[in-house]
């Protein structure tokens, strides 16, 4: 009966509404629109199919140096320290730094990249035309003169990079783990991209790649949103005052915290499932003429958005009961911002991010390369949240331990 209260008072909360709300308008919004048509094999002929990322050291090598030339002369790196974008200006002393790695690099001295004259960074500029109209055009960019040692080894331009990297702060294009996506792209051909729509279309890697999407999408809903229900749900009893009452009934303080947590995540994963069914219902008539095998979606789905749900709730529950409501919502709302800052929309998952991206229908093979770091981090996060929720169940018994002791010297005073 206390599990049903609970409940009830989750879905009569209008913090639970905005979160039913936000889930149905981001599936909506973003992940609807996928099931209009089913995918089409590439055409022949196109003049593009895009680009991939491959570990070319002819390719690498020169581009990223003039990568760095660029941004040197530009007196600014582009960078991710913490996750977060920033552009990084560095002191007079690291850019000296950075200069004697130019020259080991380029052959380009700091005296002749300080006296380089006409440097234009390469991008797209709006030139006027005849018609008044702004039209973008590709530029260029003016460099000085590379000239790479020829004996320079892959293995040693790489730490080179490495300590560029490290002089700018880390996260920079230069790192291990940015830098082939940055300066590695080759054009895909047609045999690439039927290589990778063939690929798409077996067993159940077609079901699995609109999991993946719906997932991306739900997942960023969900890292932010069920810490409002929680947080309603903790404030309902301190507005009705009903702490006192509750603090003193002979039910275990596991059985209380862990009750209420239990309503907040089957309430919680209600509309998840509900948008999910109907995901799964649309690719199976959008592909009626093949056998999509749906078992190991249901599980990739479970997988990758429950632990998310967990431990948003069980952190929520934690400061709620520990400091107060309001800094649950703050403190979640900067983990949150900072995760969903620190991934690319597809191949950026590590061990301890909160929110998993994969943005793509396909690419199926890059989510199996990292299938390990995947599967670290939501065995990770299902831990922290058996374990925020014992540490609150420690918490909650003390303050009613508090609470009677209290009562039972008001008693004796009067």
């Amino acid at each position: 009966m206390l599990f049903f209260k609970e409940c009830k008072k989750v879905v009569c909360s209008a913090a639970y509404w905005l979160y039913l709300a936000m889930v149905v308008v981001m599936y909506v919004s973003q992940f609807t629109g996928e099931l209009d048509a089913a995918i089409s094999p590439p055409s022949k002929g196109l003049e593009s199919y895009g680009w991939k990322s491959v570990e070319i050291p002819e390719i690498l090598m020169p581009a990223a140096t003039e990568g760095l030339v660029s941004e040197y002369l530009s007196g600014s790196y582009m960078a991710y320290p913490f996750g977060i974008y920033k552009e990084v200006k560095l002191s007079t002393k690291k850019q000296e730094q950075i200069a004697g790695l130019i020259e080991t690099l380029a052959g380009i001295t700091k005296e002749d990249l300080d006296n380089f004259q006409g440097y234009q960074e390469e991008g797209y500029r709006g030139v006027a035309g005849q018609d008044g109209n702004v039209v973008l055009t590709h530029q260029e960019a003016v460099l000085p003169e590379i000239h790479m040692p020829e004996d320079m080894s892959y293995e040693h331009f790489r730490e080179l990079m490495r300590q560029a990297d490290k002089i700018i702060g880390g996260g920079s294009r230069y790192s291990d783990r940015y830098i082939v996506g940055n300066f590695s792209r080759v054009p895909m051909t047609y045999e690439d991209a039927m290589a990778d729509y063939e690929e798409l279309m077996q067993g159940e890697n077609l079901a699995k790649g609109y999991t993946r999407l719906f997932c991306d999408y739900t997942g960023i809903v969900l890292s932010i949103m069920p810490v409002f229900v929680c947080v309603s749900l903790w404030q309902m009893d301190k507005r009705a005052r009903m702490q006192q009452l509750i603090y003193s009934r002979s039910i275990s303080s596991v059985k209380i915290v862990g009750i209420r947590y239990l309503a907040l995540v089957c309430c919680s994963i209600l509309p998840v499932v509900l948008t999910f069914v109907h995901a799964l219902f649309g690719v199976k008539a959008m592909y009626s003429e093949r056998n999509i095998v749906l078992g190991s979606s249901v599980a990739l789905a479970a997988l990758w958005l429950i632990p998310s749900l967990l431990i948003v709730l069980a952190v929520g529950v934690f400061v709620s009961e520990t400091l107060s409501p309001f800094y649950a919502i703050f403190l979640q709302g900067i983990w949150w911002f900072l995760s969903l800052s620190a991934n690319q929309l597809t191949g950026s998952i590590t061990r301890y991010t909160l929110l998993i991206r994969h943005n793509n229908l396909e690419k199926a093979r890059l989510f199996e390369e990292q299938y390990g770091d995947f599967l670290w981090n939501r065995i990770f996060y299902l831990m922290m949240s058996v374990a925020a929720l014992g540490i609150t169940v420690l918490f909650y018994d003390r303050h009613r331990r508090e609470e009677r002791q209290h009562v039972r010297k008001s008693t004796k005073n009067t």
